[in-house]
């Protein structure tokens, strides 16, 4: 799909993908949303897109805010059933007669919230309403590329939603992470638009994938200068940061490295000395590749430095020992 856009926008992401009916959904950068033909003619070569208009919800693309990941509202989406839900970051101007600045500018602050729209392939157009927003709770952003969302279906037609620690002063991150009160670092438990607290002590996920057959959730998440993480994620459990982190140490964060000697769940993996840059996990079968018998994990790492980057990592998942062995890694 980025040659369709490339030429438009030429930083990432472009978009975000989901399948619905034996088509691709594609929401991109702006906010546009497309569906696709039958997926076994695109195999055969044969792609086109539909655009599926937006009745009631401008996405407010930026195309003069030359600071990516604040322009793009959108973070993820996903499809269920006949449902579309989207992500976004809450990007919204505090003093809206001010002129956009750079990297630094503080007239912007960042939640994360889901809309919600059915989808109608007869239809050429869709309704967005939300689905939820942490009401009053925003933040200013200090890095933009902190305001990611996944969001994947759990149990009993509940939601899963990773939310960010949004680069904010690092003392008062750790009093949110570790508050009842704040969503910000945590992995939110959503059902029927109201949510509860999940897990604590996540800086900035980028993947999530839950494994419906085992009852077993992965995520994904950067770490400052190293500490890359894939976490095994469960109920009510604190995964160390701002505290403890196998990344770079620095003023006002990562005390520690050893997350369980400090009361702390461990990650399964991490990357150190350098990041991978993380982006989303996923679990595949025998079908994809019969020669993969085991429990199989897919992770892609995107934008890492010293050729741990552009590559998708293979892992084997042993349940009974809750360990990941490496199996290969596949340089794209």
């Amino acid at each position: 799909y980025g040659v369709f856009f490339r030429d438009k926008y030429m930083h990432r992401p472009i978009g975000y993908l989901d399948v619905y009916k034996d088509r691709i959904i594609l929401v991109t950068y702006d906010g546009s949303i497309f569906y696709s033909n039958n997926i076994n003619e695109i195999k055969n070569n044969n792609l086109s897109l539909n655009k599926i208009n937006v009745l009631n919800y401008d996405f407010d693309f930026d195309y003069e805010d030359k600071i990516y990941y604040r322009n793009i509202k959108i973070r993820d989406i996903l499809v269920d059933e006949d449902k579309l839900y989207i992500v976004t970051n809450g990007r919204q101007k505090i003093d809206p007669s001010l002129k956009t600045g750079d990297f630094l500018d503080k007239n912007f602050h960042g939640s994360t919230n889901i809309l919600v729209g059915k989808l109608n392939l007869d239809e050429t157009n869709i309704r967005l309403e939300n689905f939820f927003s942490p009401g009053k709770e925003k933040y200013i952003v200090n890095d933009w590329s902190h305001t990611g969302g996944r969001l994947v279906k759990y149990k009993n037609s509940s939601f899963l939603l990773t939310v960010p620690d949004y680069e904010i002063e690092y003392e008062k991150m750790r009093e949110l992470i570790n508050s009842d009160k704040s969503t910000i670092g945590k992995i939110l438990l959503i059902k029927n638009g109201k949510s509860k607290i999940f897990s604590y002590g996540h800086r900035n996920p980028q993947g999530l994938f839950y494994d419906q057959e085992n009852d077993l959730i992965f995520e994904t998440e950067h770490g400052p200068q190293g500490g890359d993480e894939i976490n095994l994620v469960k109920y009510k459990k604190h995964y160390g940061f701002p505290d403890a982190s196998y990344g770079t140490r620095g003023a006002g964060l990562d005390k520690f490295r050893k997350h369980k000697k400090h009361g702390f769940a461990e990650p399964l993996t991490y990357w150190w000395p350098y990041n991978c840059g993380m982006s989303e996990i996923i679990k595949v079968d025998s079908n994809f590749n019969e020669k993969w018998k085991n429990y199989t994990l897919l992770n892609a790492c995107l934008s890492g430095s010293f050729n741990r980057g552009e590559s998708i990592y293979r892992w084997e998942f042993d349940i009974e020992k809750e360990k990941l062995i490496k199996k290969n890694k596949y340089h794209i």
